[in-house]
């Protein structure tokens, strides 16, 4: 004879109860109670029987609420599905059953095919989730897994004990790009080896929880969980040598053998998060700061509603400094949580929180809105700002209405596009290029300026850079920082030929980080535009931007400055009037880093290119005698100009008959380089 499965219905209304033990009866076993107290009775009776609860919210006694408190306090009880009846379709009763463990719900009145639809899917996932091995691998699963290890810590003798929680790196790319079967192989390598692993300890339980995550629990000995991973890692090498896949490990030091099993697991989980990912960490044990940082990106989750609405997040706008007139030239807008309780709330900790739960979306668009309304006031006040960037995220940058947002912004405030630049970081570029070159495109069509920042940090760079039609580079001082001997560092290097290569692609260049005059006047000197940082200004509240720019305005112009200085300088700007003059000149020039001995072409425009550098039907051999004459005259001139020596205009004979004057004028100078302005003038017709 077929055993039924038992129903418990808890109900006050008897016409309820009956009807549906009528409508249940053809295929389950139906027992009922009239409130929750009399179904925690008859629960602890048939413990063995049940396997659904229909349960009432509204009952006297003790109601569903009050039921499930008392219900959840007992662990044998996980894997009863209770599935809530209510006529209620209020969303906050529905989110605290949820919160209780509640597994469904079934509107009043019944609708009786559906209600014994949800009792059997209630039943096979109850089912499959008590199922003692797991079919792929034949460990335990979860659910026998943390009985195991209930029995093993209330038998085992003194002696401390770990929980370890294993999963494997990168295991959605083998599914993915080898198949299924492949992916099974390696959750095979990794039940073999625990299996192996399990004979040499008496007191060892183990199990794979979910897809590729796995979990031992085994006395503690530092030394055991270091051999048990590198065994685990050197058997997955067998598999295929190629996945080139490592396996991740949280442990958890059980300090309270009666605590919950799902908790030590969450406690190893909150430790494998710190090695997830790293290539050389594969180990990471839990510590209590763990649980405090848990609660703290929790916390900053929940207020970020709460936070928009009252706008307790604020602009702040560090400024842009032109080099070469040194005044700012705009401003970052830079976000800051001003938490009415806990005062101000560093942007370092919640802006990965956001960034990791896709939260920095609607902040990025709190922040452009609230920007435009700046510059809307400005402009009303009769200003005339200069721009304001604003940080574009990787959510928003694939968000498909990104265009119409921005688009809308600027029309509602009746903002000109070119007054709000946007600022997107190189990552942002690698995932979909084809996606982020035509949103690039739409908005430049509108008129954005477009920066791309923390440009040098990705693996692409100079690919993204190829193909992506951005205004400006943006370039962190961090480089330099780096480097205990500033002067010869790498970084130095590294900054100097982002910038060059910026010139030759006529994009300005923006430095940030900068703290120092040192690093300023090495800026200056490699030609770069514009420099952002605490030497200048740091973030500022927008009174205390506004006052900065009152008193940037009111400085003594009257101070002597050599007009012609300026005008060279303003030649590295690509953008500037004077840059564009430079390519225009009608006579040669050039511009040349000397350091050391050793000259380098920094800068040259056509006609230099053409008479001096590539004159045509001028033979290879012909060429490369003259770059040797030209840089043997300006080696010895440069150093003259270094040493302090009085030197005049220099005329050397290229070939016969075709004599140039050279004009050398220094330009800039830091430590032991100089940047050296050389002008050529033809003289072969006065010789």
């Amino acid at each position: 004879m077929e055993i039924k499965d038992t129903i418990l219905v808890v109900d006050d209304e008897e016409l309820v109860k009956k009807s549906l033990t009528d409508v249940l009866i053809s295929e389950f076993e139906v027992i009922s109670a009239s409130n929750g107290k009399e179904a925690l009775e008859l629960l602890e009776r048939n413990i063995n029987r049940i396997a659904v609860i229909v349960l009432d919210l509204i009952m006297p006694v003790m109601d569903g609420f009050q039921f499930m408190d008392e219900f959840r306090l007992h662990k044998e009880n996980d894997n009863i599905p209770v599935i809530v009846a209510t006529s209620n379709e209020d969303w906050h009763s529905e989110k605290k059953c949820l919160e209780a463990g509640v597994w469904d719900f079934v509107m009043k009145p019944y609708n009786p095919v559906l209600l014994q639809f949800r009792i059997k899917n209630a039943i096979d996932k109850s089912r499959m989730i008590m199922a003692e091995r797991d079919s792929v691998t034949g460990l335990y699963t979860k659910f026998k897994f943390y009985q195991e290890v209930r029995m093993l810590l209330a038998d085992a003798k003194d002696g401390d004990f770990a929980f370890v929680r294993i999963d494997i790196d990168r295991f959605k790319m083998i599914n993915n790009f080898y198949g299924i079967k492949e992916g099974d192989k390696v959750l095979v390598s990794v039940a073999k080896e625990l299996n192996r692993i399990a004979m040499v300890f008496d007191d060892f339980a183990y199990g794979r929880l979910e897809n590729d995550v796995f979990a031992v629990c085994l006395p503690y000995k530092e030394e055991n969980i270091d051999l048990m991973a590198k065994a685990i890692q050197i058997n997955l090498k067998k598999v295929n040598k190629d996945y080139n896949i490592k396996v991740s490990c949280g442990v958890y030091i059980i300090k309270d053998r009666t605590m919950d099993v799902s908790e030590m697991y969450d406690r190893a989980f909150l430790a494998a998060k710190n090695c997830k990912g790293k290539f050389v960490e594969s180990i990471a044990y839990y510590d209590d700061s763990m649980i405090e940082n848990m609660r703290q990106e929790q916390f900053i989750i929940n207020e970020v509603n709460k936070a928009i609405e009252e706008e307790q997040f604020e602009v702040f706008l560090q400024p842009k400094i032109n080099l070469v007139t040194d005044k700012s030239y705009g401003a970052e807008a830079l976000v800051r949580w001003k938490h009415p309780d806990r005062g101000m709330i560093s942007p370092g900790e919640f802006i990965p929180v956001y960034e990791r739960n896709g939260i920095i979306g609607r902040l990025d668009q709190y922040m452009w809105r609230h920007v435009c309304i700046l510059l809307r006031r400005w402009l009303d006040e009769g200003k005339n700002p200069n721009p304001i960037s604003v940080n574009v995220s990787r959510v928003n940058i694939y968000n498909p209405h990104l265009v119409e947002i921005l688009k809308k912004l600027i029309t509602e405030y009746r903002i000109p596009a070119g007054l709000l630049n946007l600022e997107l970081t190189e990552s942002a570029f690698m995932e979909d290029q084809a996606l982020v070159m035509n949103t690039m495109s739409r908005l430049h069509d509108i008129g954005f300026k477009i920066m791309m920042d923390d440009f040098g940090s990705g693996y692409s760079s100079l690919n993204v850079l190829k193909d992506m039609e951005v205004d400006y580079l943006k370039v962190d001082m961090k480089f330099l920082q780096q480097s205990q001997k500033f002067n010869n560092s790498k970084g130095e290097k590294v900054i100097t030929s982002v910038i060059r290569m910026a010139k030759w692609l006529h994009l300005p260049s923006i430095v940030e980080g900068v703290e120092t005059l040192e690093q300023v006047d090495f800026l200056k000197c490699i030609g770069c535009e514009y420099a952002q940082g605490f030497y200048y200004a740091k973030p500022m509240p927008i009174v205390e931007y506004e006052a900065f720019l009152e008193k940037e305005n009111m400085k003594e112009t009257g101070l002597f400055t050599d007009e012609n200085t300026d005008i060279i300088n303003e030649i590295w700007n690509t953008r500037s009037n004077t840059g564009i003059f430079f390519d225009m000149l009608d006579i040669p020039v050039a511009i040349y880093e000397y350091r050391n001995g050793k000259i380098e072409l920094l800068r040259a425009n056509p006609r230099y290119d053409s008479d001096i550098s590539f004159e045509i039907g001028v033979d290879e051999n012909e060429h490369n005698r003259r770059v040797r004459n030209e840089c043997d005259i300006l080696r010895e001139e440069f150093g003259k100009l270094v040493r302090g020596e009085f030197f005049g205009p220099v005329e050397y004979e290229v070939m016969t008959d075709l004599w140039y004057k050279l004009s050398i004028k220094p330009i800039g100078r830091r430590a032991d380089t100089m940047i050296i302005m050389v002008t050529y003038s033809d003289i072969s017709e006065y010789k």
